[in-house]
């Protein structure tokens, strides 16, 4: 589980089973053999960005929403700025490799964040 893979130009939250490099994920941005997703654009999250202004400190909230059951339903991602009106939101659902995150989850898995150089 990725919670954020970022740099000042884009962020990404993915979910990945342990033999799914892809995994599926939400935020915004890619590269030049990589179109990423696009739920959001490079006006609101860069520096100087209208929501999310990456040269200064912002703040990351995530939950794992579960059934009744206990299974693991989604991956939710909220990003806020002090100063700033527009939070962005990223949420992950519908992921095949759930109920292996769920188990992977129950045993202790710690999700990681990593910071990406340009």
């Amino acid at each position: 589980i990725d919670i954020m893979e970022a740099n000042q130009l884009s962020w990404h939250s993915t979910l990945h089973s342990a033999h799914d490099h892809n995994g599926q994920g939400s935020g915004y941005g890619g590269g030049d053999t990589f179109n990423g997703p696009r739920d959001w654009d490079s006006t609101q999250y860069a520096p100087g960005g209208t929501c999310i202004d990456t040269s200064k400190p912002f703040e990351v909230a995530v939950s794992f929403p579960i059934n009744a059951q206990g299974s693991l339903l989604a991956m939710v991602v909220t990003l806020t700025q002090q100063g700033k009106t527009c939070p962005l939101h990223a949420s992950v659902s519908g992921y095949a490799g759930l109920a292996e995150l769920t188990q992977a989850l129950s045993a202790g898995m710690t999700p990681t964040i990593s910071y990406w150089s340009s």
